[in-house]
Protein backbone atom coordinates (compact mmCIF):
# COMPACT_ATOMS: atom_id res chain seq x y z
CA UNK A 1 0.00 0.00 0.00
CA UNK A 2 2.40 2.46 0.75
CA UNK A 3 4.32 1.53 -2.29
CA UNK A 4 1.54 2.03 -4.62
CA UNK A 5 1.12 6.09 -2.91
CA UNK A 6 5.19 6.70 -3.53
CA UNK A 7 4.59 5.03 -7.10
CA UNK A 8 1.84 7.52 -7.83
CA UNK A 9 3.41 10.55 -6.34
CA UNK A 10 6.29 9.99 -7.94
CA UNK A 11 4.45 9.41 -10.84
CA UNK A 12 2.46 12.99 -10.46
CA UNK A 13 6.17 14.55 -9.67
CA UNK A 14 7.13 13.48 -13.36
CA UNK A 15 4.03 14.62 -14.93
CA UNK A 16 4.22 18.17 -13.35
CA UNK A 17 7.88 18.30 -14.74
CA UNK A 18 6.65 17.36 -17.83
CA UNK A 19 4.22 20.21 -18.02
CA UNK A 20 6.68 22.73 -16.60
CA UNK A 21 9.24 21.63 -18.74
CA UNK A 22 7.08 22.21 -21.88
CA UNK A 23 6.00 25.43 -20.83
CA UNK A 24 10.25 26.47 -20.47
CA UNK A 25 9.75 24.83 -24.45
CA UNK A 26 6.99 26.54 -25.37
CA UNK A 27 8.05 29.97 -23.65
CA UNK A 28 11.58 29.69 -25.08
CA UNK A 29 10.29 29.29 -28.48
CA UNK A 30 8.31 31.83 -28.10
CA UNK A 31 10.70 34.10 -26.97
CA UNK A 32 13.01 33.34 -29.72
CA UNK A 33 10.38 33.50 -32.37
CA UNK A 34 9.85 37.30 -31.24
CA UNK A 35 12.98 37.88 -31.10
CA UNK A 36 13.44 36.56 -34.68
CA UNK A 37 10.63 38.87 -35.88
CA UNK A 38 11.85 41.72 -34.02
CA UNK A 39 15.62 40.83 -35.43
CA UNK A 40 13.79 40.58 -38.67
CA UNK A 41 11.46 43.55 -38.82
CA UNK A 42 14.53 45.48 -37.97
CA UNK A 43 16.88 44.38 -40.43
CA UNK A 44 14.03 44.17 -43.13
CA UNK A 45 13.14 47.97 -41.94
CA UNK A 46 16.53 48.87 -42.41
CA UNK A 47 17.10 47.43 -45.43
CA UNK A 48 14.16 49.19 -47.10
CA UNK A 49 15.19 52.35 -45.97
CA UNK A 50 18.88 52.68 -47.81
CA UNK A 51 18.49 54.86 -50.91
CA UNK A 52 20.35 51.77 -52.63
CA UNK A 53 16.96 49.24 -52.02
CA UNK A 54 14.51 52.59 -53.06
CA UNK A 55 17.30 52.57 -56.44
CA UNK A 56 16.22 49.23 -57.24
CA UNK A 57 12.96 49.46 -58.44
CA UNK A 58 13.57 50.37 -62.11
CA UNK A 59 10.34 52.80 -62.41
CA UNK A 60 12.49 54.53 -59.72
CA UNK A 61 15.72 55.13 -62.00
CA UNK A 62 15.06 59.21 -63.33
CA UNK A 63 14.21 59.76 -59.49
CA UNK A 64 17.46 57.55 -58.09
CA UNK A 65 19.69 59.39 -60.97
CA UNK A 66 18.81 62.67 -60.64
CA UNK A 67 19.11 62.43 -56.43
CA UNK A 68 22.93 61.41 -57.14
CA UNK A 69 23.59 63.89 -59.37
CA UNK A 70 21.94 66.87 -56.96
CA UNK A 71 23.71 68.36 -54.43
CA UNK A 72 21.44 66.02 -51.67
CA UNK A 73 23.46 62.67 -53.19
CA UNK A 74 24.39 62.45 -50.07
CA UNK A 75 21.35 62.18 -47.77
CA UNK A 76 19.54 59.10 -47.26
CA UNK A 77 15.75 59.13 -49.27
CA UNK A 78 14.03 58.18 -46.20
CA UNK A 79 15.52 61.63 -44.24
CA UNK A 80 12.81 63.63 -46.48
CA UNK A 81 10.77 61.30 -48.02
CA UNK A 82 9.25 59.75 -44.03
CA UNK A 83 8.83 62.18 -41.68
CA UNK A 84 10.52 61.82 -38.48
CA UNK A 85 8.79 59.39 -35.64
CA UNK A 86 8.71 55.65 -35.65
CA UNK A 87 4.34 55.57 -36.03
CA UNK A 88 5.50 57.32 -39.65
CA UNK A 89 8.20 55.04 -40.42
CA UNK A 90 5.37 52.25 -39.75
CA UNK A 91 2.99 53.65 -42.23
CA UNK A 92 5.73 54.38 -44.58
CA UNK A 93 6.38 50.94 -44.73
CA UNK A 94 3.08 49.48 -44.99
CA UNK A 95 2.85 52.29 -47.99
CA UNK A 96 5.64 50.56 -49.12
CA UNK A 97 3.47 46.89 -49.28
CA UNK A 98 0.98 48.40 -51.47
CA UNK A 99 3.58 50.26 -53.88
CA UNK A 100 5.16 46.17 -54.22
CA UNK A 101 1.83 45.48 -55.28
CA UNK A 102 1.57 47.83 -57.66
CA UNK A 103 4.94 46.96 -58.82
CA UNK A 104 4.17 43.37 -59.43
CA UNK A 105 0.95 44.11 -60.71
CA UNK A 106 2.51 46.68 -63.29
CA UNK A 107 -0.16 48.81 -62.17
CA UNK A 108 1.17 52.18 -60.85
CA UNK A 109 0.71 55.40 -62.00
CA UNK A 110 3.05 56.69 -64.43
CA UNK A 111 4.93 59.23 -64.31
CA UNK A 112 6.03 58.82 -60.13
CA UNK A 113 4.43 61.52 -58.00
CA UNK A 114 5.04 62.32 -54.31
CA UNK A 115 1.44 61.49 -52.18
CA UNK A 116 2.48 65.31 -50.92
CA UNK A 117 4.77 67.98 -50.36
CA UNK A 118 8.18 67.26 -48.31
CA UNK A 119 7.05 68.43 -44.83
CA UNK A 120 9.72 71.30 -43.15
CA UNK A 121 10.69 69.22 -40.39
CA UNK A 122 12.46 67.01 -43.18
CA UNK A 123 14.67 70.00 -43.75
CA UNK A 124 15.08 71.12 -40.84
CA UNK A 125 16.87 67.99 -39.53
CA UNK A 126 19.62 69.28 -41.29
CA UNK A 127 19.28 72.72 -41.81
CA UNK A 128 19.00 74.93 -38.70
CA UNK A 129 16.72 78.38 -39.81
CA UNK A 130 18.09 80.45 -36.57
CA UNK A 131 21.75 80.40 -37.71
CA UNK A 132 20.78 80.13 -41.26
CA UNK A 133 23.74 81.72 -43.62
CA UNK A 134 22.41 81.92 -47.18
CA UNK A 135 24.53 81.79 -49.92
CA UNK A 136 22.30 83.00 -52.51
CA UNK A 137 24.02 84.10 -55.77
CA UNK A 138 24.43 87.83 -57.12
CA UNK A 139 22.47 90.56 -54.85
CA UNK A 140 19.26 88.58 -53.90
CA UNK A 141 18.23 88.96 -50.30
CA UNK A 142 16.72 86.18 -48.63
CA UNK A 143 15.53 86.33 -45.21
CA UNK A 144 14.23 82.65 -43.95
CA UNK A 145 13.34 83.94 -40.80
CA UNK A 146 10.04 86.10 -42.32
CA UNK A 147 9.01 83.24 -44.73
CA UNK A 148 8.96 80.86 -41.46
CA UNK A 149 6.52 83.12 -39.96
CA UNK A 150 4.31 83.94 -42.76
CA UNK A 151 4.29 79.53 -42.98
CA UNK A 152 5.91 79.22 -46.68
CA UNK A 153 7.03 75.79 -47.06
CA UNK A 154 10.95 75.02 -47.90
CA UNK A 155 9.49 73.09 -50.66
CA UNK A 156 7.26 76.25 -52.17
CA UNK A 157 11.09 77.84 -53.20
CA UNK A 158 13.45 74.62 -53.39
CA UNK A 159 11.17 71.56 -54.46
CA UNK A 160 13.51 70.52 -57.43
CA UNK A 161 16.75 70.70 -55.41
CA UNK A 162 16.84 67.09 -55.54
CA UNK A 163 14.75 65.93 -58.74
CA UNK A 164 14.59 68.70 -60.62
CA UNK A 165 11.42 68.42 -61.10
CA UNK A 166 11.29 65.42 -63.15
CA UNK A 167 7.95 64.01 -62.72
CA UNK A 168 6.45 67.38 -63.47
CA UNK A 169 8.72 68.05 -66.21
CA UNK A 170 6.81 64.59 -67.60
CA UNK A 171 9.95 62.85 -68.74
CA UNK A 172 9.17 59.62 -66.41
CA UNK A 173 7.30 57.77 -68.60
CA UNK A 174 7.87 54.06 -68.47
CA UNK A 175 9.07 53.35 -71.85
CA UNK A 176 11.90 56.23 -71.19
CA UNK A 177 13.26 54.37 -68.42
CA UNK A 178 15.90 52.42 -70.26
CA UNK A 179 17.09 55.71 -71.86
CA UNK A 180 18.23 56.96 -68.34
CA UNK A 181 21.94 57.14 -66.97
CA UNK A 182 23.94 59.36 -65.75
CA UNK A 183 24.54 61.46 -68.21
CA UNK A 184 21.18 62.25 -69.04
CA UNK A 185 20.48 63.20 -64.82
CA UNK A 186 23.37 65.60 -65.10
CA UNK A 187 21.87 67.11 -68.49
CA UNK A 188 18.47 66.98 -66.33
CA UNK A 189 19.70 68.57 -62.76
CA UNK A 190 21.65 70.93 -64.69
CA UNK A 191 18.74 73.32 -65.78
CA UNK A 192 18.91 75.60 -62.71
CA UNK A 193 15.21 76.66 -63.94
CA UNK A 194 13.81 73.04 -62.01
CA UNK A 195 16.38 72.95 -59.60
CA UNK A 196 17.10 76.71 -57.99
CA UNK A 197 14.32 79.17 -56.71
CA UNK A 198 12.79 81.14 -59.59
CA UNK A 199 11.46 84.63 -59.59
CA UNK A 200 8.09 83.71 -61.06
CA UNK A 201 7.36 81.86 -57.76
CA UNK A 202 8.73 84.77 -55.49
CA UNK A 203 6.52 87.31 -57.68
CA UNK A 204 3.05 84.97 -57.88
CA UNK A 205 3.50 84.07 -53.83
CA UNK A 206 4.00 87.65 -53.26
CA UNK A 207 1.37 89.03 -55.37
CA UNK A 208 -0.86 86.50 -53.73
CA UNK A 209 0.00 87.13 -50.17
CA UNK A 210 0.11 91.19 -50.93
CA UNK A 211 3.88 90.80 -50.23
CA UNK A 212 6.16 93.87 -50.99
CA UNK A 213 6.60 93.21 -55.45
CA UNK A 214 9.22 96.00 -55.17
CA UNK A 215 12.97 95.31 -56.79
CA UNK A 216 14.16 96.37 -53.47
CA UNK A 217 12.63 93.68 -51.64
CA UNK A 218 14.71 91.10 -52.69
CA UNK A 219 17.56 92.87 -54.63
CA UNK A 220 20.04 94.62 -52.62
CA UNK A 221 21.51 97.21 -55.64
CA UNK A 222 17.81 97.60 -56.93
CA UNK A 223 18.90 95.44 -60.15
CA UNK A 224 19.23 98.75 -62.28
CA UNK A 225 21.03 97.72 -65.25
CA UNK A 226 23.96 99.77 -66.82
CA UNK A 227 22.75 100.16 -70.15
CA UNK A 228 19.63 102.66 -68.49
CA UNK A 229 22.31 104.69 -67.11
CA UNK A 230 23.27 106.06 -70.65
CA UNK A 231 22.17 109.93 -70.58
CA UNK A 232 20.59 108.65 -74.29
CA UNK A 233 19.36 105.80 -73.02
CA UNK A 234 15.66 106.96 -72.76
CA UNK A 235 15.33 109.07 -76.04
CA UNK A 236 17.77 107.07 -78.19
CA UNK A 237 18.80 103.37 -77.65
CA UNK A 238 15.90 101.98 -75.69
CA UNK A 239 14.22 101.25 -78.51
CA UNK A 240 16.68 99.68 -80.31
CA UNK A 241 18.29 97.88 -77.32
CA UNK A 242 14.71 96.44 -76.96
CA UNK A 243 14.59 94.83 -80.76
CA UNK A 244 17.75 92.74 -80.14
CA UNK A 245 16.60 91.75 -76.54
CA UNK A 246 13.21 92.51 -75.79
CA UNK A 247 12.75 89.40 -73.33
CA UNK A 248 15.32 91.05 -71.12
CA UNK A 249 13.15 94.01 -70.73
CA UNK A 250 10.46 91.91 -70.08
CA UNK A 251 11.83 89.76 -67.73
CA UNK A 252 11.62 93.02 -65.40
CA UNK A 253 9.00 95.48 -66.84
CA UNK A 254 6.74 92.88 -67.00
CA UNK A 255 6.42 93.11 -63.24
CA UNK A 256 6.65 96.87 -63.03
CA UNK A 257 3.18 96.83 -64.90
CA UNK A 258 -0.10 97.82 -63.38
CA UNK A 259 -1.41 95.46 -65.84
CA UNK A 260 -0.76 91.81 -66.53
CA UNK A 261 1.61 91.20 -69.55
CA UNK A 262 2.34 87.89 -70.81
CA UNK A 263 5.88 87.03 -70.41
CA UNK A 264 7.70 86.92 -74.21
CA UNK A 265 10.14 84.24 -75.38
CA UNK A 266 13.44 85.51 -76.55
CA UNK A 267 13.74 85.37 -80.74
CA UNK A 268 15.00 82.07 -81.54
CA UNK A 269 13.28 80.09 -78.78
CA UNK A 270 10.48 78.41 -80.95
CA UNK A 271 12.62 78.53 -84.40
CA UNK A 272 13.45 74.75 -83.54
CA UNK A 273 9.34 74.31 -83.85
CA UNK A 274 8.34 77.30 -85.98
CA UNK A 275 8.78 78.91 -88.86
CA UNK A 276 9.24 82.99 -87.35
CA UNK A 277 10.83 85.52 -89.61
CA UNK A 278 13.33 87.70 -88.22
CA UNK A 279 10.64 90.67 -89.54
CA UNK A 280 7.98 89.64 -86.91
CA UNK A 281 10.46 91.04 -83.71
CA UNK A 282 9.80 94.08 -84.47
CA UNK A 283 6.33 93.99 -84.60
CA UNK A 284 5.90 91.74 -81.18
CA UNK A 285 7.92 94.19 -79.57
CA UNK A 286 5.39 96.74 -80.70
CA UNK A 287 2.73 95.08 -78.91
CA UNK A 288 4.78 94.42 -75.83
CA UNK A 289 5.02 98.27 -75.52
CA UNK A 290 1.38 99.05 -75.86
CA UNK A 291 0.45 96.18 -73.42
CA UNK A 292 2.88 97.18 -70.76
CA UNK A 293 2.18 100.52 -68.37
CA UNK A 294 5.82 101.22 -67.86
CA UNK A 295 5.63 101.41 -71.51
CA UNK A 296 2.54 103.30 -71.94
CA UNK A 297 3.05 106.21 -69.12
CA UNK A 298 5.92 107.29 -71.68
CA UNK A 299 4.43 106.74 -74.77
CA UNK A 300 1.42 108.37 -74.58
CA UNK A 301 3.12 111.79 -74.12
CA UNK A 302 3.24 113.81 -77.24
CA UNK A 303 7.04 113.84 -78.25
CA UNK A 304 8.44 116.97 -79.21
CA UNK A 305 8.49 116.60 -82.63
CA UNK A 306 4.67 116.31 -82.70
CA UNK A 307 4.83 119.45 -81.36
CA UNK A 308 7.03 121.64 -84.65
CA UNK A 309 4.08 124.36 -86.34
CA UNK A 310 4.39 122.32 -89.66
CA UNK A 311 4.45 118.31 -88.32
CA UNK A 312 0.91 118.38 -89.75
CA UNK A 313 2.31 118.94 -93.19
CA UNK A 314 5.93 117.40 -92.80
CA UNK A 315 4.95 114.03 -90.76
CA UNK A 316 4.40 112.19 -94.17
CA UNK A 317 7.80 112.70 -94.98
CA UNK A 318 9.07 111.99 -91.93
CA UNK A 319 6.86 108.62 -91.28
CA UNK A 320 8.14 107.05 -94.58
CA UNK A 321 11.74 107.02 -92.89
CA UNK A 322 10.50 105.58 -89.51
CA UNK A 323 7.47 103.74 -90.18
CA UNK A 324 8.51 101.76 -87.04
CA UNK A 325 8.58 104.45 -84.76
CA UNK A 326 5.25 105.26 -85.57
CA UNK A 327 3.88 102.23 -85.52
CA UNK A 328 5.43 101.67 -81.66
CA UNK A 329 2.31 104.63 -80.76
CA UNK A 330 -0.33 104.90 -83.34
CA UNK A 331 -1.45 101.90 -85.57
CA UNK A 332 -2.07 101.46 -89.35
CA UNK A 333 -5.51 99.70 -89.03
CA UNK A 334 -8.59 101.20 -91.05
CA UNK A 335 -10.60 101.16 -87.99
CA UNK A 336 -10.27 104.51 -86.09
CA UNK A 337 -9.72 104.27 -82.27
CA UNK A 338 -9.00 100.46 -82.27
CA UNK A 339 -5.12 100.58 -80.92
CA UNK A 340 -4.90 100.35 -77.40
CA UNK A 341 -2.60 103.17 -76.36
CA UNK A 342 -3.62 106.46 -78.94
CA UNK A 343 -6.63 106.12 -80.53
CA UNK A 344 -5.30 108.71 -83.22
CA UNK A 345 -4.68 106.61 -86.49
CA UNK A 346 -3.59 106.64 -90.36
CA UNK A 347 -7.23 106.64 -90.85
CA UNK A 348 -7.74 109.20 -88.51
CA UNK A 349 -7.02 111.99 -91.19
CA UNK A 350 -6.38 109.32 -93.83
CA UNK A 351 -9.36 107.85 -94.62
CA UNK A 352 -9.07 104.21 -96.58
CA UNK A 353 -9.29 104.78 -100.62
CA UNK A 354 -11.76 101.67 -100.63
CA UNK A 355 -15.22 101.63 -100.57
CA UNK A 356 -17.65 99.76 -98.72
CA UNK A 357 -17.93 96.59 -99.67
CA UNK A 358 -15.30 96.91 -102.26
CA UNK A 359 -14.47 93.58 -102.28
CA UNK A 360 -18.02 92.63 -104.01
CA UNK A 361 -17.09 94.35 -106.96
CA UNK A 362 -13.64 93.03 -107.28
CA UNK A 363 -12.50 91.58 -110.42
CA UNK A 364 -11.62 88.99 -110.19
CA UNK A 365 -14.36 87.99 -107.15
CA UNK A 366 -12.47 87.98 -103.80
CA UNK A 367 -13.41 87.39 -100.33
CA UNK A 368 -14.07 89.89 -97.60
CA UNK A 369 -11.02 88.05 -95.53
CA UNK A 370 -8.70 88.45 -98.48
CA UNK A 371 -5.12 90.07 -97.29
CA UNK A 372 -2.85 92.12 -99.53
CA UNK A 373 -0.45 89.90 -100.71
CA UNK A 374 1.90 90.24 -104.11
CA UNK A 375 -0.72 89.19 -106.34
CA UNK A 376 -2.14 92.58 -105.84
CA UNK A 377 0.77 94.27 -107.52
CA UNK A 378 0.10 92.44 -110.72
CA UNK A 379 -2.51 95.11 -111.51
CA UNK A 380 -1.90 97.71 -108.59
CA UNK A 381 0.93 99.81 -108.08
CA UNK A 382 2.88 98.45 -104.63
CA UNK A 383 4.30 101.78 -103.54
CA UNK A 384 0.55 103.30 -103.74
CA UNK A 385 -0.65 100.16 -101.56
CA UNK A 386 2.59 100.29 -99.24
CA UNK A 387 1.57 103.91 -97.79
CA UNK A 388 -0.76 102.09 -95.59
CA UNK A 389 -0.38 98.81 -96.00
CA UNK A 390 3.30 98.14 -94.35
CA UNK A 391 4.86 95.56 -94.06
CA UNK A 392 4.03 95.51 -90.16
CA UNK A 393 0.39 95.31 -90.23
CA UNK A 394 -0.60 93.17 -93.86
CA UNK A 395 -2.33 90.90 -91.79
CA UNK A 396 -4.57 92.84 -90.55
CA UNK A 397 -5.97 93.74 -94.22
Amino acid sequence: MKKDQEQEMQNENEEKYQKTLKRIKIATLLIIGLVGLALSVNIGVSATSTSSFCSSCHMMTPQALTWEASSHSGIECKDCHIPPGFENTINAKIDGLKELYYTVTNTYGDPIRMYGPIPDEACLKCHNMNNRDVTASGDIIIDHGIHREEAVLCVTCHDGVAHGKVSERDITYKTDYSRWDEAVASRVMADTAYTVPQMDTCMDCHELRRAPLTCETCHETGMFPESHEDELFADKLHGSLALEDYSSCSSCHSYMSKTSVEQIKPFGYYQQFLNIEKSQVGKTVQKYAKADTTCVDCHSERPDTHIERNYAVSHGDWARDNKDGCLTCHDNKATQGSDPVNPVTCSSCHPSGHKSNWQRGHNPRITEDTKINQTCFDCHVETTCSSCHTSANREDF
